[in-house]
């Protein structure tokens, strides 16, 4: 009869263990991912992004234009749902051969075309916008879609915009973009 207590007791020590370990492993992966609400919009066929979005690391992010490369830094950790949607546009080529609708010295702004999904913009309400900022435009309708912008110049914004990064190299590029030359994005490359 002792033989089958101390069977018992080490089965119940072991099962509260896995539950635990298995509780532990759920918190400890949240840390790392945030669950994303990306919405379908009736009518269009973009799929969104899986939900589960990063929340740790850096993404660097060569946008090769017709009139030269801007790289990107894109951190996950100020908005883990923007930098996951972007990055999954890039990697499905979205991007590739789009025209940048606004083009002058303070502001590219690029990504024309609908997804076929929005999303929340990601705020904290004390955003700032200096020069080489990179932030997802937004509508007060959709929220979040897939056109970003590039400031050339440190700009006066209300903090609507979701920040998902800044341009690392690329500067002189961005410091000569007119308005009487079109700007396209040939490809965006992820790493």
């Amino acid at each position: 009869m002792r033989h089958w207590k101390r069977v018992v007791a080490v089965l119940l020590v072991a099962a509260i263990a896995l539950v635990v370990e298995g509780w532990a492993a759920r918190a400890q992966a949240a840390a790392f991912f945030k669950s994303c609400h990306y919405e379908r919009v009736p009518g269009e066929t973009g799929r969104p992004p899986y939900s589960l979005a990063p929340t740790i690391g850096l993404v660097k992010v060569t946008i090769r234009t017709n009139h030269g490369d801007l790289v990107l830094t894109l951190d996950r950790s100020t908005a883990p749902c923007a930098v996951h949607s972007f990055t999954y546009l890039a990697v499905k080529r979205f991007y590739n051969q789009t025209p940048c609708p606004r083009h002058t010295r303070a502001i590219l702004e690029c990504g024309a075309g609908r997804p076929g999904y929005h999303f929340t913009p990601e705020l904290t309400g004390h955003e700032t916008y200096p020069r080489g900022i990179v932030a997802l435009s937004n509508t007060p309708v959709l929220g979040n879609t897939a056109t970003f912008f590039i400031l050339g110049l440190d700009a006066t914004l209300p903090p609507t915009s979701t920040i998902i990064g800044k341009l690392t190299a690329g500067t002189a590029v961005l410091n000569h973009l007119s308005t009487t030359q079109p700007t396209t994005i040939q490809e965006v490359l992820i790493g």
